[in-house]
């Protein structure tokens, strides 16, 4: 009878032991919780505005960084000041045709905190422009695209477009046009030399049948 006892309650102790640690009961209270701390850790990463530039001989471009403390030291620096050179405050000037990688550190104290690099290639400017489309009727709230032809064909500059009257439609720098009221205007595509090409834009009513351009 004792020698059943016994067994019984190495038994049970068992039992004890396998439900308590090697299976562990959650206990109220201390749950682990998994925090999602890397979307912060992102938004407030050191980061610069680009990771590569096109940049036309003899220009400028300032590279911006963001995050970055008033106690940090930022130090720009370039591969081939030959082809591109950098100051201390981030602005790139394209000297001659090529590539160069621009390498930003920043420290904290005497601690490197981020290292980043801007690959800039440094082209020709742009001679001529021409818009793929010289005219365009649009309704109210629609959009449709403009493309610029720039020659000669491995220039790196990008044409500037704007609008004659952006309140009947709008244009963003990719040459997107947003019509906004009825009426017309002009969008402009301009290069650097001055020259420029135009395309003119009628915004209608919706209920107005004209063979819309989308």
């Amino acid at each position: 009878m004792k020698q059943f006892l016994f067994k019984k309650c190495l038994l049970a102790l068992g039992l004890y032991l396998f439900f308590t640690v090697i299976i562990p009961v959650p206990i109220a209270g201390n749950s682990i919780i998994a925090k999602a701390s890397t979307v912060d850790e992102d938004q407030n990463a050191i980061k610069l505005n680009v990771s590569s530039k096109s940049i036309v001989k003899d220009t400028t471009y300032a590279l911006k960084i963001y995050n970055i403390l008033d106690s940090h030291k930022v130090s720009y620096k370039s591969d081939s000041a030959s082809i591109a050179t950098v100051d201390d405050k981030g602005t790139i000037t394209a000297v001659d045709f090529g590539k160069a990688i621009i390498t930003v550190t920043v420290k904290d104290g005497l601690k490197t905190i981020a290292t980043l690099e801007c690959e800039v290639t440094v082209g020709p400017p742009a001679i001529s422009v021409i818009l793929t489309k010289s005219e365009v009727t649009m309704t109210v709230g629609s959009k449709t695209s403009l493309t610029a032809i720039l020659k000669p064909n491995n220039t790196v500059e990008e044409a500037k477009f704007s609008s004659n009257n952006p309140e009947v439609a709008s244009v963003s720098a990719g040459g997107r046009i947003t019509a906004k009221k009825a009426g017309s205007t002009y969008i402009f595509a301009s290069i650097g030399n001055g020259k420029y090409d135009m395309c003119k834009v009628t915004v209608v009513e919706e209920d107005v049948d004209t063979g819309i351009a989308n």
